[in-house]
């Protein structure tokens, strides 16, 4: 009998159902955070015309937390865009971080960035937000208050289009390059880990998993810290490594099923709830004939990565053609040197 609960816990690790129960102290000596995932409180997604019905994520931040333990992660973390309500329902127990993915807005050309925070509180999220729009604000404010914040997935499309005279601005300002993304090419992590080692950052690994595939199987870890103000504590002193896996040509489609699963199990929960509703009545009813569809996913997915990696070359050539930028990094570091 014993040995079967032994094979049982081993087996729930690869599900997306953990069963096993966990203790939320912190182990110490190693501990291990996957510091970039989402639940549905990340909103819609952003892609169109499907923004308007579909979610970034179907997570749930308490499902979220079980498998995240289930899988050997000693710290959980949510980095909801934009949004901490979802970490907020979990923030009472001692090993969970308050973290948020921060959609950072360039001025002149309104291109966006993604800068991830931990360890923050509900004044410094909504001033955070208030912020955001233009990035050398942000970075300023985030310098001032001493937060730790990490450039995501830079060599990558998922935000936008970045050129190197704006990813090299804001380099240096941050504390941490995202450097193992769980659904980024290996080539496009490569990338990330060559400036985060140029320019002397922290490395971040996360699973930016925004269904509960992902959760766990990307993380950073650290030998030195006991629980998690420690952590946080040795992160700014580098004292961390990325493990886990990267994504693949197929990652995304994937996710796009377990999304789209997610999307038909809302609908019909909410159809019954409200039965009258002919709205969610012919939404459902159009989701299900364009269920065929669903195995576009396999071609979006390599399209878009595909695309992904053209865009990772392409920075590439740009950021060997101007390795420094100094003539485009000058007016942003004076503007924040004046204040910082």
């Amino acid at each position: 009998m014993a040995s079967r609960e032994r094979v049982e816990n081993l087996k729930v690790r690869e599900t997306d159902e953990p069963t096993v129960s966990f203790s939320n102290q912190p182990q110490g000596g190693r501990l291990k955070l996957d510091a970039h995932v989402h639940t549905h409180y990340s909103g819609n997604t952003t892609i169109y015309p499907i923004n308007k019905i579909v979610r970034e994520s179907y997570n749930t931040p308490e499902k979220l937390y079980r498998v995240a333990k289930a899988r050997g992660m000693d710290l959980v973390t949510i980095t909801d865009h934009d949004a901490i309500e979802g970490v907020l329902t979990i923030a009472d127990r001692k090993d969970v971080i308050i973290g948020c993915e921060v959609t950072a807005v360039f001025p002149e050309d309104r291109s966006e960035c993604h800068i991830g925070v931990l360890g923050i509180d509900e004044r410094q999220h909504r001033e955070i937000q208030a912020v955001r729009h233009n990035v050398y604000e942000l970075l300023r404010y985030l310098k001032q208050q001493e937060i730790f914040s990490t450039f995501n997935h830079l060599a990558s499309l998922s935000a936008g289009r970045l050129t190197a005279a704006q990813i090299s601005s804001v380099i240096p300002w941050v504390n941490a390059i995202e450097t193992r993304n769980g659904t980024r090419l290996p080539s496009q992590n490569r990338t990330a880990g060559s400036l985060a080692q140029a320019y002397g950052k922290v490395t971040v690994g996360g699973s930016d998993s925004h269904t509960y595939r992902g959760v766990g199987r990307t993380y950073m870890v650290c030998e030195t810290a006991q629980n998690r103000e420690e952590l946080l504590a040795e992160l700014r002193k580098r004292n961390v490594r990325v493990e886990g896996g990267q994504g693949w040509y197929l990652t995304l489609s994937g996710d796009i099923l377990r999304l789209t699963a997610g999307f038909y199990k809302e609908g019909i929960v909410k159809l019954i709830e409200r039965p009258l509703d002919w709205k969610r009545e012919l939404l459902v009813l159009c989701a299900t004939l364009g269920l065929p569809l669903v195995t576009v996913a396999f071609l979006v997915s390599f399209v878009h990565y595909m695309r992904d990696e053209e865009f990772n070359q392409s920075l590439l050539f740009d950021l060997v053609a101007h390795p420094q930028h100094k003539e485009s990094v000058r007016p942003s570091a004076q503007a924040l040197k004046a204040v910082v």
